[in-house]
C-alpha cells in the first residue's frame, strides 16, 4: 500500500533541470496550458519559486489587463505569502530554506495561483 500511495504522490510534482534553473510541473492547467514553476536559489540563504510564461499570458487574459488588477493580485498572494511582480506578470514565492521546505513553498504558491488565476476582468 505505501508503495502505492508514494507512486501516487510522486505524480503531483515533476521537477526537471534546465540550465541552472529546476522547473516544476505542477499539474495545473488553464484552458489547457500548464502553469509550471520555476525554482532557483537566488543566493547562499534565499531560494525563489515563481510561475511561468503560461501564468503570464493567462492572466492578462483573464483580468483583461493585469496591471489594473495589481492591487487585487497583492492582497491576495499576500495572503499565501507570495509576491506579484507586475512588470512580468508572475507571481513568486522567495523563501529562506531554513524556514519554508520546498514542497511548502510550492503548495503556498500552487494555492496562491488557483485563487489569483480565477480572477475575472478588473
Amino acid at each position: 500500500m505505501s508503495e502505492q500511495i508514494t507512486k501516487q504522490l510522486d505524480t503531483l510534482y515533476s521537477p526537471y533541470e534546465k540550465g541552472n534553473e529546476i522547473y516544476i510541473f505542477t499539474h495545473t492547467y488553464f484552458d489547457g496550458t500548464p502553469v509550471n514553476f520555476r525554482f532557483y536559489r537566488e543566493d547562499n540563504k534565499f531560494s525563489v519559486i515563481s510561475t511561468d510564461g503560461n501564468f503570464s499570458e493567462w492572466m492578462a487574459n483573464c483580468t483583461g489587463d493585469w496591471k489594473k488588477a495589481s492591487p487585487v493580485i497583492r492582497s491576495l498572494a499576500k495572503i499565501y505569502g507570495a509576491s506579484w511582480d507586475n512588470e512580468n506578470g508572475t507571481l513568486y514565492l522567495r523563501f529562506r530554506r531554513n524556514e519554508m521546505s520546498v514542497a511548502q513553498a510550492v503548495i503556498r504558491l500552487q494555492q496562491a495561483v488557483a485563487v489569483i488565476g480565477s480572477l475575472g476582468p478588473q
